[in-house]
């Protein structure tokens, strides 16, 4: 077992030495809220203490149950929320803070493709002008015509027709909207993409389509993806690296095969166990997790997964387990493997 090595390098020398376009360091996200009768304030702990990086043209996903911080991390991330603290470096540069035409510009390099195809995209413009609006707002192409241009030319990589273009998105189907969503992020060619669940409101056979098409564009397009989702079948299919978040945290990270061969947190074991296998001929142990998901305006002390975790000592209720790298790109954040 080996201690992580905390920030050997400053980010930017990670960049230019690793390509890693975005480290996220710390990141924590609080929400006041009132509650009851008498109007109490209180906190509620989206995110905590979160780090992680990306590398140019990979794929790292975060994945856990509902409600346990991914969107929202994908959300502070990009800024469209402003973390309570933390630090969120894009090719080597603290971008937390930063307003007007400063983060303007870094929005340029890190675009979302967004849950609900449905409610994403603008019912009264024709999808053509949903794409080429983001070429406006950045002030790229000279007049509407090599605008129109550049949007049918991203359109019809995402399997978008020209005849197409001046059409409604309630004449598109869902999978067609979310290409339609995929194009609007690509158009101003990002180096990052927030994902966040973009294929948990469509079809089964839908799915399989446009998760092929996201790594066909990564591929083409050299770019890198940072994936929202609960699905841990999909997770597996389009990720370089995986992220296990619970109640906020980041519980383990690891390269994507070594996560599903080798899981190490209680967590992550269960959630996996979960997974249905293709063939009804093997039999799979299923963990069942007991006792309820605490709330985050009041989560437990020490380990906040001690209250479900079959493995739970003292040790867990009192005190907070620490980061440790287990193996090569393998961390976990658990008692088991703090000797």
């Amino acid at each position: 077992m080996r201690n992580m090595a905390v920030h050997e390098l400053t980010p930017a020398q990670k960049y230019l030495e690793d390509r890693t376009i975005l480290d996220v360091r710390n990141l924590t996200k609080e929400f006041p809220v009132k509650e009851g009768v008498f109007q109490q304030k209180k906190t509620v702990k989206a995110v905590t203490d979160v780090s992680f990086s990306i590398r140019e043209n990979e794929t790292f996903s975060l994945v856990g149950e509902s409600g346990c911080g991914k969107s929202t991390t994908g959300r502070a991330v990009l800024q469209l929320i402003k973390p309570t603290s933390g630090e969120v470096y894009f090719r080597g540069k603290n971008i937390v803070g930063l307003k007007g035409r400063p983060l303007k510009e870094v929005r340029q390099s890190m675009q979302m493709i967004f849950q609900d195809p449905y409610s994403s995209l603008n019912p009264r413009i024709p999808v053509g002008e949903i794409v080429e609006e983001a070429l406006k707002i950045n002030h790229i192409g000279v007049g509407k015509k090599e605008r129109m241009s550049l949007s049918m030319e991203i359109l019809n990589k995402v399997g978008i027709r020209k005849d197409q273009y001046y059409r409604y998105p309630h004449e598109f189907s869902g999978g067609q909207k979310q290409r339609i969503g995929l194009a609007r992020a690509l158009v101003l060619s990002p180096e990052i993409v927030v994902c966040d669940e973009p294929v948990s409101a469509l079809d089964v056979s839908i799915q399989s389509q446009v998760l092929n098409l996201l790594n066909d564009i990564k591929k083409d397009m050299k770019i890198a993806y940072l994936f929202i989702s609960h699905n841990m079948s999909v997770v597996r299919y389009i990720s370089d690296r995986v992220g296990v978040m619970y109640l906020g945290s980041l519980v383990e990270e690891a390269k994507t095969d070594e996560m599903f061969a080798n899981p190490l947190h209680p967590y992550t074991k269960a959630l996996l166990s979960a997974v249905p296998e293709a063939n009804p001929h093997v039999k799979k142990e299923k963990i069942k997790l007991t006792g309820d998901i605490p709330s985050p305006m009041n989560p437990p002390s020490g380990c906040t997964f001690h209250n479900r975790c079959p493995y739970a000592t003292e040790m867990c209720e009192r005190l907070a387990p620490k980061r440790k790298e287990v193996e090569t790109g393998h961390f976990v954040t658990c008692h088991l493997y703090n000797n």
